[in-house]
């Protein structure tokens, strides 16, 4: 069975009968092959307390190549240092927002380069803390990284899109429901797809971190989704 047995009682009311059968369907259809490799991380957010939850990133699918996939939208789990080489461009451009942040630049063209970063958090200039250790903490801190497709085949993108759609939908639906006051990341056109089911809390759109402009007026280096929650949630981990 898919859900995890540390499943945290905020989410009991969720797993209903029917909930426990679709997922049971689910099960059969992914197969044996899938990221999260770790069956434990696929539905790892019912691990989390919902009524703690401030902010909810809602990322997309989760990473196909094996090792990545962690269960937590936009974490790369093989990233130990933010010294390492990695591919993700759309969590080098969520640190480069926040470093824009924190040093409080205005002008677009002045928004450092992942690289240039790198050396300023070597430095201690900019005190963000490793990359597991800043995912660990910002969801102690109430923030909740929410994919839409739970798993997909190894090596192939979205392949389960389909599969998950229907639970996706009941799950943003019962957080919109249990806990209306949380603050949405929606980045990007398919994340603000979802606002139908998100009826509740508050919606900070921008287009996604995977590719940015300056051209884009709504652009996601252009966003305020940290700024007007930093109180909420100490960004730097």
């Amino acid at each position: 069975m898919l859900i995890p047995d540390n499943t945290h009682r905020s989410w009991n009311k969720f797993l209903t009968t029917d909930i426990l059968n679709e997922l049971l369907r689910i099960e059969q259809q992914i197969g044996e092959e899938y990221n999260p490799t770790d069956p434990k991380n696929i539905l790892r957010f019912l691990t989390i307390d919902l009524d703690q939850v401030k902010v909810i990133w809602l990322g997309q699918d989760v990473y196909p190549a094996i090792g990545v996939a962690t269960g937590r939208a936009f974490e790369v789990g093989d990233l130990y240092d933010w010294d390492q080489s990695f591919r993700q461009v759309s969590i080098k451009n969520i640190i480069r927002l926040l470093h824009k942040n924190y040093f409080g630049i205005t002008d677009y063209q002045n928004i450092k380069t992942f690289n240039t970063i790198k050396t300023d958090i070597k430095n201690e200039k900019f005190p963000i803390k490793s990359p597991k250790k800043w995912f660990d903490s910002l969801e102690n801190q109430g923030v909740l990284f929410l994919n839409t497709s739970f798993t997909c085949q190894v090596g192939k993108a979205n392949s389960h899109k389909k599969i998950w759609s229907s639970f996706s939908n009941k799950v943003m639906a019962y957080i919109s429901e249990q806990n209306p006051k949380a603050k949405w990341f929606l980045w990007g056109n398919e994340a603000k797809s979802n606002k139908k089911q998100i009826k509740n809390g508050v919606h900070l759109e921008s287009r996604h971190p995977m590719m940015c402009s300056n051209k884009y007026t709504d652009d996601f280096l252009k966003s305020n989704c940290f700024l007007s929650t930093w109180e909420d949630i100490n960004w730097l981990g």
